[in-house]
């Protein structure tokens, strides 16, 4: 799957409030709704980063991070998912 219907798929998810796509370097490469900040993009690359590193020292037999997910108290959430050097991040409304 390329990397634009990735996106366009991560855009299209129920309840999405915004959709980002950034590269291993921090840079936004697409953006949608609540998602377009580039700072916002860059933490959320970092966070993810630093995410597989402590999966790593918890549990040094899971090679990869899959997923990270953020909840928020409101129940809004962000979930990152690694994909082809690229981090992509989805806004999920509150229940």
């Amino acid at each position: 799957m390329d990397l634009k219907r990735t996106f366009d798929n991560i855009c299209a998810v129920p309840g999405s409030q915004g959709a980002v796509m950034i590269r291993d370097d921090g840079e936004i490469a697409r953006a949608s709704g609540e998602l377009r900040d580039i700072d916002d993009a860059y933490a959320l690359s970092n966070l993810m980063k630093d995410a597989a590193q402590l999966i790593s020292i918890v549990r040094p037999d899971i090679k990869t991070l899959t997923r990270a997910t953020l909840l928020n108290q409101d129940g809004t959430s962000i979930v990152l998912t690694p994909h082809q050097n690229h981090v992509f991040g989805v806004k999920l409304a509150g229940r």
